[in-house]
Parts: structure tokens; C-alpha cells; sequence
């Protein structure tokens, strides 16, 4: 057969191919989602203006139709969501969380962050200078916050409403100069503060405040005074009695990574309540009470459990009632998912409700509702607990799955090692391990669809799942017909890429509650493609393209369709939203796809892979930008972070992230897989057949890239190779010399060894 690959018409193919399929991928990435119309009643006139009561600690455990009415009522009443306040580090306490509310973006204390929180709970009152209120220890939590490196500028709430009513007297006052009609200026365009940590929301980038009041019985002149008032009602719902012992637990070691904390400090099911829990809860609710007693006509109220009690960390409730605001479930573009919200999108709801425009150092979007006439306070907090005891399940099951897929996948490249360059004996067995370790990450999604974390014992349930996909896949490719050749791995990869391809078309569901995606109280990503499973996908994606026995043109036509899918479903605006997973699998994809046609890779490759993946990525994401503020993705952000200089520090922050996994559980499967492949090299020598060399380095482009632009780091590299590392063993096999003919290794050896001739 005449090698395709070295013919000078297959040198045009693969040129022209790429060609196209940058324009092509462009065209898909760049597909704005589809608007869908919400039907509703007649618009209604505007809100005069909104309360927002933060509570520390409420969870919607706390909410109860006898404890707290109130809280009850509302949640029926309302919209409801359940939010992750994740600011800096991996819970957050009372004064980070209200600073975080001020600045529409994750901040930072200035006290220390105890693991009981008791520093930044006691947070100093205003001191009255001139007349006036100001913090004078803003400064230093500004100092704080720039070492944080997350870009948040305090006081953007307060400095957001002073645009505005700045923009209003310009506006009077050109009208007046020319004659034209009045405009209307709304006197009432500032920030009040109820209690010590609404202070710290309200405080102008200077530290001052127009108006504070130390207690509730200000509450009526703040809301005539501005149209944003920020309530404080002194209450801390948690157990101090029990928080207090916990003062050295450096939770920080077992949380940064976003999917190791838990809601610990939640009642189980069918838990007696702790009576001193409940009794700062039902301190809140009376407190709400009389808010919602003295709330205008026309005003609307949020309130919300703004920080944690204690760590570990939790999801935490949002009640949006009031004027104009139907019953049903809160979303933002932040979550891009129905029932959730953060912390960060209060301060913009707010700008959102008085008309003022949100802010470019804000992270935060405005919250929006999806009505439902069926919305009752009962399936409200169902709903709640549901989600917040989830996330607690996946808390407690990943680090045991990140260790057991680190130890498993060790024992997988030892097995591979083996395959290819040990003795006969036992070769069946190292094949077996290989294609079940290889099953572990598509067992690990497969686990999202049933609610597991609902059975009377979740762990148990889990691994169970784990363990009966991981079975199943690996009894099917192992069967006569499809266990010889490239056939094992293709099978593991295509049901690997299926799966994670279907859940993206789905809805993007099944990871959020299982340890290949982040759970909803970590903030890192609600909606779309997580770097895990990103991971996963793209390593799958990579043996479809170089594996599959492509005949004739095909060989040009289908890795090029294959790559184009799977980049859509990565970075697409409605599927994927992955930006650093859209700039990896779009280099991976043309590097793997050069190898495999025959094109050898040198520097002028590898610039040409990056320049491609990089046009890729600013266009689309730059039409991404151009979309409506509130469709943008991680992509048309990014683009906003450039134009605004901030994408230094964004950079910055994602490469300390990435750093900051190095010696987790998966960094010893990449430091095994390097062994593993040395020894390789050593005894057998490098692989040969172009189809095996194009998945080598397009899994080795994965893990490169995908390290150094994910803020995943060592995970990405890992997951790679959970699954890449064993199925190219299966699939190249054991030397021919080593493996009889006839038999499973030698037919693997053979039929490899044939398709590198067709080559």
C-alpha cells in the first residue's frame, strides 16, 4: 500500500485540512447561545430600592417552619438558590464574606482566618470623625486584599451607586443647560449599613460611609436616606460551643484543592438540631421579621448567608423576595445553572435593581429569576439540604478517590511496564488492569447519575457504582471480538468520550456531584466542562483520532471531524466553556494529527500548533465578548480581563493554583507514568508505529499544556494519564519476539506491527 502520508498529495491534504479546520472551529466556538424567551406577565413599574440582610453561618438546614417562620414564608414566597461564598482560601469567615459582598468579588479578611472563624467574627464598629463614618483601618484590608492577588477593589458596591448618581446630575444638568425636559434625579443613591459587618459592604474605596446605624432601630431612616441598605443583625448561627475546641485544624492543607471541604458542621438527617444552632437561627429569623415588617412598598429584600460559622465550608441559602420578584429558582451567569448563585452576584443584583451598571472590578453578575408557579417553601428547602448535602458527600469521597486512582493507576503503569517488556507469564492479567484502571475516570462521571449521595450510606453507594462501571467496561472490551488490536482501548476511550460528550449535551450535571468535577460550595465552576473531566475527555479524544484504523482519505477527513467536535464540545459557550481545555485540546489535537499524517515535528510544528490554537481561542473569544454581559463565558471574561489589564493577575493567580497541586495524590501517577515510561524506553526502545507515536504526543501535549494553562495543574497531567497510559500499553503490546503467534499478545503485536506498515 503507497504511504499516504509521505505521497505529496497527502502533504496538501493535511495542510489544506488544517486550514479549514481552524475556520471551522472558529465558526463553532464563536455560536452565541440560543436566547430562550421567558413568558411572563406585564413588565412592572421599577423597585425603589433593596435590603440585604446577611447571616453568617444560615444554612438551609436552619430554615424550619417552627423554628423560623419568617425564613420559612419567604422561601416560599420568593426565588431561592443555594450559594457558595468561596472568597479567599477554602472556607470563608464573617468579615471576608462581607467584604466580598461589597467588592462584587472574592476578598479577604484582615484578621486571622481561624479555623473557628472567632477572629473575623469580632469585627470593629465604625468610628465617627467630622460627623461622618468612616473604617480607618480600610487601608490595611486594602493592603490585604492586593497580596490576595484575586483583583478585588473594596468598595465597588458604594462606588458603583456614586456612578451613578453622578451620571444622573450630569444628565439634569445638561437638560436644564439645553432647554430640554427635566430628568430625574433620584436623591436616595447611596449605600446605608445596619450593624458592624454591613459597615464593611457599604464603605466607599476610601473607607467612609453615608450612612451606618449601629442596630435595627436605624433601619427606617436607612431606607429613607438610600436606596441600597445593608443589614447586619449581629447573628452568628453556628455552635461556638463546639467550634470553639477546633482552633488548629489547618483546613487550608485539605480544602484548597476545592472538592476537599465539607459542610461538617450541617445536622445529618434525622439529627437531633443543636439547640444553640437553632437558637441563633431563630434570633435571625426574629430579626428578618421585622425587616420584612418595615420594608417600603415597591422594595424588595434579599437575604442571604453570607459567610461560613465555622470550616469546613458549606453551601449557604439566598431568599429574593419582594416587590416584582415571582416565586421560583435564582441563577447567574457566574453558576450558568438554575438554584445556584455566589456571594459575589449580591452586590450586582443589587446595581441591578436601582439601574446602575456593574462594574468591570466586579466577578459578579446580576441574579436573575426562572419563575415557577409550583415553587413552595417546603421544595424550596428540600431542594437546599439536597444540594448542600451533596456537595458534603463529594467532599468526603474525593481525596479517597483522588488516592485510590493515584495508587490503582501506579499499579496500572507498573502492569503496563510489564505487558511491554516483561516475561509471558501474567501478561493477561497486566492487560486486565490496565483496561479497568483505565475504566476508573468514566466510572468516576458514570457516578453522577444516580443520586448515591441519598442512600443511607453515600460512600458505600459510590464505590459500588465505581466499581460495577469499571466491571462492566472492562467485561465488554475484553470480549472475543473486541479484545484484540487497538479494540480494547478504542472501546474504553469511545465509551470514556461518549459519556462526557452526552453530559455536556445534557446539561453538564452528572460531574458537579461526583469528584470529577468541583462541587457547587467550592465556586470554581457550576456549568460546563471542569478540568478533570476536561482532562479525561481530551486524553479519550486523542485515542479516537490516532487509533481508529482510518482507511484511504479518511485517514485526513475523520481526525479533523473528530478534533472539531470534541474542540466544540470543550469551548463552546453553550457546552463546554473551558478556556484553557478549548487552547490544549486544539494544540493536542493539530500536533497528534501532524504526527499521524506523516508530518515530522520540529520547531516550526510546534509554533504553528501553538499559533493555531491560539487564533482559535481569541476569536472566539473575543466574540464571546462581544455577547451580551450576562451570556459571557470564562472566554469573553477573559477577554474583558485583557482589555481591562487585570489578566496578569488572573494569570498569576491560576499559576501560583496550578504550583500549589504539585505533591497532591496525582502527582505520584505522573511521577510513576515518567518511570514507567524511562523503563520503556530503556528495554524496548521508542515506539515506532505512527499511530501509537500520534497518541503519545498528543497525550503528552495534553499533559504539558494542559498543566501550565489550567490552574488544575498536576490533576490535569494525571488524569491523563489514568487513562492514556495503560490503553496505549494494550494496544502496542508485547514484542513480537516475546509473544507466540496466535496468541493475545502476539495477534496485538501483529496487527499493531501490520497497521504501522499500512503507515
Amino acid at each position: 500500500m503507497t504511504s499516504a502520508a509521505g505521497s505529496g498529495t497527502g502533504r496538501n491534504w493535511w495542510r489544506r485540512i488544517l486550514a479549514g479546520a481552524s475556520a471551522a472551529l472558529i465558526g463553532v466556538l464563536a455560536v452565541p447561545a440560543v436566547a430562550v424567551a421567558q413568558e411572563g406577565d406585564e413588565a412592572v413599574g421599577e423597585p425603589g430600592g433593596v435590603v440585604i440582610v446577611g447571616v453568617p453561618g444560615l444554612t438551609w438546614h436552619d430554615i424550619d417552619a417552627a423554628e423560623t417562620p419568617t425564613l420559612w414564608d419567604l422561601a416560599g414566597a420568593g426565588a431561592t438558590a443555594s450559594m457558595s461564598v468561596r472568597s479567599i482560601g477554602a472556607w470563608t469567615c464573617a468579615e471576608a464574606g462581607w467584604v466580598s459582598l461589597g467588592a462584587g468579588e472574592r476578598a479577604g479578611g484582615l484578621a486571622a482566618r481561624d479555623a473557628a472563624c472567632m477572629a473575623q467574627s469580632r469585627i470593629p464598629a465604625p468610628v465617627a470623625s467630622g460627623g461622618e463614618w468612616t473604617l480607618p483601618w480600610y487601608g490595611e484590608l486594602e493592603e490585604a486584599n492586593a497580596g490576595y492577588n484575586y483583583g478585588a477593589r473594596l468598595g465597588s458596591l458604594a462606588d458603583a451607586v456614586v456612578d451613578l448618581a453622578d451620571d444622573q446630575a450630569r444628565a439634569a444638568e445638561d437638560a436644564a443647560a439645553s432647554g430640554e425636559e427635566p430628568v430625574e434625579v433620584d436623591d436616595g443613591l447611596c449605600v446605608a449599613a445596619i450593624g458592624v459587618g454591613a459597615a464593611l459592604a457599604a464603605a466607599d474605596p476610601e473607607g467612609g460611609l453615608a450612612y451606618w446605624g449601629a442596630d435595627l432601630e436605624s433601619l427606617a431612616e436607612a431606607m429613607n436616606t438610600c436606596d441600597i441598605v445593608v443589614v447586619d443583625p449581629g447573628v452568628i448561627v453556628g455552635d461556638q460551643a463546639v467550634a470553639d475546641t477546633d482552633t488548629s485544624t489547618d483546613y487550608d492543607a485539605i480544602g484548597e484543592t476545592d472538592t476537599d471541604v465539607s459542610a461538617g458542621d450541617d445536622p445529618a438527617e434525622g439529627a437531633e438540631p443543636d439547640p444553640i444552632r437553632v437558637a441563633a437561627a431563630s434570633e435571625a429569623d426574629a430579626a428578618i421579621t421585622d425587616v420584612a415588617a418595615a420594608l417600603p412598598d415597591r422594595w424588595r429584600l434579599m437575604i442571604a448567608g453570607i459567610a461560613d460559622e465555622a470550616a469546613p465550608s458549606s453551601l449557604h441559602p439566598v431568599i429574593y423576595t419582594g416587590y416584582g420578584v415571582e416565586p421560583g429558582q435564582l441563577t447567574s451567569a457566574t453558576t450558568g445553572r438554575d438554584g445556584y448563585v455566589q456571594l459575589v452576584d449580591l452586590a450586582p443584583t443589587a446595581l441591578d435593581i436601582i439601574g446602575a451598571d456593574v462594574p468591570p472590578a466586579m466577578s459578579g453578575r446580576p441574579a436573575a429569576v426562572d419563575a415557577d408557579p409550583e415553587h413552595t417553601s417546603a421544595a424550596a428547602v428540600a431542594s437546599g439540604i439536597d444540594e448542600t448535602e451533596a456537595a458534603s458527600a463529594v467532599a468526603g469521597v474525593g481525596w479517597k478517590f483522588y488516592g485510590a486512582l493515584a495508587a490503582l493507576g501506579s499499579l496500572a503503569v507498573a502492569a503496563a511496564v510489564w505487558l511491554l517488556t516483561g516475561p509471558a507469564r501474567l501478561r493477561r492479567t497486566a492487560k486486565t488492569v490496565c483496561l479497568a484502571v483505565s475504566s476508573i475516570p468514566v466510572a468516576g462521571v458514570a457516578a453522577g447519575i444516580p443520586p448515591w449521595w441519598r442512600a443511607e450510606n453515600p460512600e458505600l453507594a459510590f464505590w459500588a457504582i465505581i466499581a460495577a462501571v469499571v466491571a462492566a467496561v472492562t467485561v465488554v472490551v475484553s470480549l472475543p471480538w473486541l479484545r484484540e488490536g487497538a479494540r480494547p482501548a478504542i472501546g474504553v476511550a469511545a465509551v470514556t468520550a461518549a459519556l462526557i460528550a452526552v453530559d455536556q449535551f445534557t446539561g453538564a450535571t452528572w460531574p458537579l456531584h461526583t469528584p470529577m468535577g468541583y462541587t457547587a460550595q467550592a465556586g470554581a465552576r457550576f456549568a460546563g466542562l471542569g478540568n478533570y473531566a476536561f482532562a479525561v475527555f481530551a486524553a479519550a479524544v486523542i485515542l479516537l483520532i490516532c487509533l481508529t484504523p482510518w482507511k484511504g482519505r479518511g485517514l485526513y477527513v475523520g481526525p479533523v471531524v473528530l478534533s472539531a467536535a470534541a474542540i466544540a464540545c470543550v469551548g463552546a459557550p453553550t457546552l463546554g466553556r473551558n478556556m484553557g481545555g478549548t487552547l490544549t485540546l486544539v494544540a493536542a489535537c493539530v500536533l497528534a494529527c501532524m504526527r499521524l499524517w506523516g508530518r515530522r515535528l520540529n520547531v516550526g510544528a510546534l509554533v504553528a500548533a501553538g499559533g493555531i490554537a491560539a487564533g482559535v481561542l481569541a476569536v472566539a473569544g473575543t466574540l464571546d465578548y462581544l455577547r451580551p454581559e450576562a451570556d459571557q463565558t470564562h472566554l469573553g471574561r477573559f477577554v474583558g480581563t485583557v482589555l481591562d489589564g487585570d489578566a496578569g493577575e488572573v494569570l498569576l493567580r491560576k499559576a501560583a493554583a496550578a504550583i500549589g497541586t504539585v505533591g497532591g495524590p496525582l502527582t505520584y501517577l505522573v511521577l510513576a507514568a515518567a518511570v514507567g515510561a524511562v523503563w520503556i524506553w530503556r528495554k524496548r526502545g521508542p515506539v515506532t508505529t505512527p499511530r501509537t507515536a500520534a497518541a503519545v504526543i498528543g497525550l503528552s501535549a495534553i499533559a504539558v499544556i494542559g498543566f501550565s494553562v489550567n490552574d488544575s495543574g498536576t490533576a490535569v497531567p494525571g488524569f491523563a494519564v489514568s487513562i492514556g497510559f495503560g490503553l496505549l500499553a494494550v494496544t502496542v503490546g508485547p514484542r513480537p519476539e516475546d509473544a507466540p503467534p496466535g496468541s493475545p499478545g502476539g495477534t496485538t503485536v501483529e496487527r499493531a506491527a501490520s497497521a504501522g506498515r499500512e503507515q
